[in-house]
């Protein structure tokens, strides 16, 4: 029951946020945080989670960060990606906490990939299909 109260009230603040825009206006944000530092090592967990709590979650309501191993010029490097759905307000701040970022870990960048959104929503126990799902148990 809270989670699906949490679910709609996190809907119901990006329907809210993204009210006077059209879907075509909405994006996927994907920002991918490169962890190696210019004169070696890297940037630890302790400082990522800092900053991941200390400026992530003060910009974005709701995020997603996945581990990864990115490649650049054949060399393998360990990165965090972090995917948001946002408007055009959220790409502005999105560029802002790249640039904070590539500033307080010496990074040359962070890449930003920014793709349109045709379709979001939350689906919950409850939805209903009209098509019967493979594998989906009788009840």
């Amino acid at each position: 029951m809270v989670v699906k109260f949490i679910n709609r009230l996190i809907l119901l603040t990006l329907l809210l946020s993204t009210s006077h825009v059209y879907a075509d206006e909405v994006y996927r944000l994907r920002l991918f945080f490169g962890l190696s530092l210019p004169d070696g090592g890297g940037v630890s967990l302790e400082q990522w989670q800092a900053f991941q709590n200390g400026e992530i979650v003060k910009t974005f309501d709701g995020f997603n960060v996945v581990d990864s191993v990115g490649y650049y010029k054949g060399k393998p490097e360990r990165s965090k990606v972090v995917t948001v759905i946002v408007d055009e307000q959220g790409v502005e701040k999105a560029k802002a906490l790249a640039s904070l970022y590539a500033r307080r870990f010496g990074q040359e960048s962070v890449m930003l990939v920014k793709v349109p959104v045709a379709e979001w929503r939350f689906i919950g126990p409850e939805y209903q299909s009209t098509k019967r799902v493979e594998n989906e148990p009788d009840n």
